[in-house]
């Protein structure tokens, strides 16, 4: 009898160990699941979190910092701990004599248990390679790739753009400064006029880009032709107005020069924009007299107490003061600053170098 009792564990044994190694396989899968879309999105969060930090700090006319992560290394190790209950009886029936009865029963137990041991990299951004990126002119081929996928050309003139420059074919020429200047608001007005009126271009299908002796420039064509005039009789786009004599649809297309942003002025720019937005209104800056659309800065990082926003992109505090991407969560559903953010972000995905073009003294890991 002993015999058979031992032959039962045995049989309970092997499938239990069976089950154990699929458990344990199903539970790699799973807490490599869990891992990668906890530390994509930990990176994501610390990303948003780090791009908020900076322009906070240009707000205040401090100094940025980047650090960029060059890599993430994770092991785990999986482990199973196997036990059981083993319980044999006998009864002698009560009304059959000499009838024995024999009864015996296994519960087993499986624990499993997976450990993660993750490490990260930092590069701190500096040195020539990054001041070149971060110093230097953004390639007007960036701005026209993003106009290509349809982002908003109002938007990408605000954040790229120090200035337009307009040629006319009869002669007439005009520079609008993309700059909230307090000595000049008309011509920082001027300058929203103009991209409100590329915008309803853009949202017509009458702002085409074109290619010139190996260069983009944006081409309006000729069936645009009635929209423009109806442009041009708004005063709200009238862009060249305290600039040049009056301006008229036989003056012809202008030639469009850009000057563009370094990375560093974009940021020094955007970060400060709420602040020098409210300045600009202070010194004279009417928002009456451009299109509604174009009446806020180009980011809005700091709101009232009794503000609805919607969910944060990010969040910081900086200095005594909350700063948050969000927009006004009304009727609108604006996502204008989340944009302009996002636009941030793919900029600087862009201007980041391989973190194996710096010298490996400057990595710092993390364990």
């Amino acid at each position: 009898m002993n015999t058979m009792s031992c032959a039962g564990i045995r049989f309970f044994k092997l499938p239990a160990v069976l089950l154990s190694l699929v458990l344990i396989s199903g539970c790699g899968g799973v807490a490599l699941k869990d891992s990668f879309n906890g530390l994509s999105q930990t990176y994501a969060d610390l990303s948003n979190e780090q791009m908020l930090m900076n322009l906070a700090r240009r707000a205040n006319s401090h100094s940025t910092y980047f650090m960029q992560m060059s890599s993430i290394n994770s092991s785990f190790s999986f482990g199973a701990t196997m036990g059981g209950t083993f319980t044999d009886s006998r009864t002698i029936g009560a009304v059959v004599a000499n009838v024995l009865t024999k009864a015996f029963s296994f519960v087993g137990t499986i624990g499993l248990s997976a450990t993660e041991s993750p490490n990260f990299s930092f590069t701190p951004l500096s040195g020539d390679v990054f001041a070149k990126s971060l110093f230097s002119p953004i390639d007007t081929k960036i701005f026209f790739e993003q106009l290509k996928q349809g982002v908003p050309v109002d938007q990408l003139m605000r954040i790229l753009l120090v200035s337009v420059s307009l040629e006319y074919p009869t002669g007439k020429k005009m520079v609008l400064s993309n700059v909230p200047d307090k000595m000049r608001p008309q011509n920082f007005r001027n300058f929203l006029r103009l991209a409100a009126l590329t915008r309803q271009l853009q949202l017509n299908q009458a702002l085409n880009i074109a290619v010139v002796n190996n260069e983009n420039i944006l081409e309006i064509p000729p069936e645009a032709k009635n929209l423009l005039l109806k442009l041009y009789r708004d005063p709200k786009y009238s862009f060249w107005q305290d600039s040049m004599s009056n301006l008229n649809i036989n003056d012809g297309i202008p030639k469009v020069s850009f000057v563009m942003r370094p990375f560093s002025a974009i940021l020094g720019a955007v970060g400060g924009a709420q602040g020098r937005f409210d300045q600009w209104l202070q010194a004279g800056g009417k928002l009456t007299d451009v299109p509604d659309f174009e009446r806020k800065p180009i980011l809005t990082m700091i709101w009232g107490e009794h503000d609805k926003l919607t969910p944060a992109v990010a969040e910081v505090d900086y200095l005594g003061a909350t700063y948050k991407i969000a927009d006004l969560d009304n009727e609108e559903h604006s996502t204008w600053n989340r944009d302009s953010f996002r636009i941030l972000t793919d900029l600087f995905t862009i201007i980041s170098i391989d973190p194996k073009q710096l010298p490996m003294q400057q990595l710092i890991k993390v364990f």
